[in-house]
């Protein structure tokens, strides 16, 4: 089964890479406010799954013959929905990094979450692995660190750029005890099913931030069933149906494989980033342009690299 789930965990990794570049895109040439960012993106995954849920799996939903109070006071309904508010602050969260910093930056930061994932999943799921596996994480970590450290003067903790790695930080912890969170649920529900509370927790989690601030450009705008939709605005819900995609194939890697080493994989998206970043850096700077000085250059490749590097080894010592 191992193949298995390394092949859904490799595909979630390719679909949140074009996600990242297309919401950096949008970041840098329209809409620059998080919370807008995380509507449009958010809403339609969670949708999805919503519709999708209750069309494929309404008696499971409402109980059967237990009765749908019996569900919705459920200990794992509950974690579920609270699940599916974790999710939406991650998704903020990782909004707020991706406008304010580089994706060929911010992305490979985010691979801390691999080391909460392992610690999370050897506290709540019992999962201990060959010492190959920790060496690993600790190259994608050492990785994650490397890539954010910037050239020039000031101190060391200055030029590592910290707010960055915060931030990163911030959203890896999130994500982190999503991962974890769905793993644990995987016992008690479907995949249709847990994904259908999740998207609830988070649907009804997005509904209650979205009237604070939408805007596109420096123009507040109004609901977006009253107006024409921007080009902008259509692409990430484009790349929220694809988040739907990623979600569902990264829930079929939890359910046949250890979430330590399912994300691990998914930071293969570093690499996809990076050349990315770079191909549209140099062939369509109106669209993204990045730091690819000689020494940026060389450090985002080799810092890729070693975390690639990382993954590669995790899934070799599993």
């Amino acid at each position: 089964m191992t193949s298995l789930w390394f092949g859904y965990a490799l595909l979630t990794a390719v679909v949140y890479a074009g996600i990242a570049l297309l919401s950096k895109v949008v970041s840098g040439t329209e809409i620059d406010d998080p919370i807008a960012l995380t509507v449009y993106s958010c809403v339609p995954f969670y949708a999805v799954y919503v519709v999708g849920g209750a069309a494929l799996e309404w008696p499971a939903l409402t109980g059967g013959d237990r009765g749908v109070t019996s569900v919705l006071w459920s200990a794992p309904t509950a974690t579920a929905l609270a699940i599916g508010v974790v999710s939406t602050v991650a998704y903020g969260v990782y909004y707020w990094g991706l406008v304010n910093g580089d994706v060929s930056r911010f992305v490979p930061a985010l691979a801390l979450e691999t080391i909460f994932v392992l610690v999370l999943g050897y506290l709540l799921l019992g999962e201990a692995f060959p010492p190959g596996v920790y060496a690993g994480v600790g190259l994608v970590v050492f990785g994650a660190l490397f890539i954010a450290y910037e050239r020039g003067d000031g101190a060391l903790l200055e030029r590592l750029g910290l707010p960055t790695v915060a931030v990163a930080m911030a959203a890896a912890v999130a994500f982190a005890a999503l991962n974890t969170g769905m793993k644990a649920l995987t016992d008690s529900f479907g995949t249709v099913e847990l994904l259908f509370w999740i998207s609830l927790g988070g649907l009804l989690s997005v509904v209650a931030i979205a009237p604070f601030r939408i805007r596109t450009g420096d123009a507040s705008v109004g609901p977006p069933s009253l107006r024409q939709l921007t080009s902008g605005e259509r692409l990430l819900i484009v790349g929220g149906l694809l988040n739907a995609v990623a979600l569902f194939t990264f829930l079929r890697a939890l359910e046949h494989g250890p979430v330590s080493l399912a994300t691990a994989i998914t930071k293969l998206d570093v690499l996809l980033v990076f050349v990315g970043a770079l191909t549209l850096s140099k062939l369509a700077p109106a669209l993204l342009t990045e730091q690819f000085d000689p020494f940026t250059l060389a450090q985002k490749a080799s810092a890729s690299v070693i975390i690639l590097a990382g993954c590669v080894l995790i899934q070799f010592s599993y």
